[in-house]
């Protein structure tokens, strides 16, 4: 049997841990991805002109349904530009701006939600590549939407929109879409 030199021994020996700690990492991380709750629970947000602060929309996943048959979806302030923290809308912006109603499906699988902001447009919530994800039409083609973009006049007593503009990508292709929507549209 052959004898190895102390010093080669123990470079062989780091080498082998250093190894098993890559591997061991790599093993996380792929559990990691792996894991159920890959799926975001945003569905879209809305952004405005008047500063980074977002509202967003999630679905809430049920226990034995794709929505919680309860709360199927929430919407809450994301406030980026200050805190970065979390804040429920006030009574004023769910009834007026940023509410919505949600007619779930019997099975709780979909969902249709009518936003206050885009009256005459309905956004369906369904499972897409897994996950749940949000519906809707831009330019007369179904889109995942993504994101809505508010611009305002904030000149007056009270602001008004003056553009809307919306966000997605083909469903089949991921091509990005937008669509411009005058005020009052």
């Amino acid at each position: 049997m052959q004898e190895y030199p102390a010093e080669e021994v123990a470079r062989v020996s780091r080498g082998n841990e250093r190894l098993s700690r890559v591997l061991a990492l790599s093993f996380v991380l792929a559990v990691l991805a792996a894991e159920p709750d890959a799926c975001p629970a945003e569905l879209f947000r809305i952004e405005r002109s008047k500063n980074a602060n977002v509202v967003l929309y999630e679905a809430k996943p049920g226990k034995e349904t794709a929505l919680d048959p309860d709360d199927p979806v929430s919407a809450s302030w994301l406030l980026l530009a200050s805190t970065g923290k979390r804040e429920s809308l006030t009574f004023f912006e769910k009834l007026f701006a940023y509410g919505f109603e949600v007619r779930l499906a019997r099975s709780a699988q979909s969902a249709v939600l009518t936003l206050k902001a885009l009256r005459g447009r309905t956004i369906r919530v369904a499972t897409h590549g897994g996950c749940l994800a949000a519906f809707g039409s831009i330019s007369g083609a179904e889109v995942v939407l993504k994101r809505v973009f508010v611009t305002t006049d904030e000149r007056g007593a009270a602001p008004s929109v003056t553009r809307i503009e919306l966000f997605g990508v083909d469903p089949v292709t991921g091509e990005p879409r937008s669509e411009k929507i005058p005020a009052g549209k």
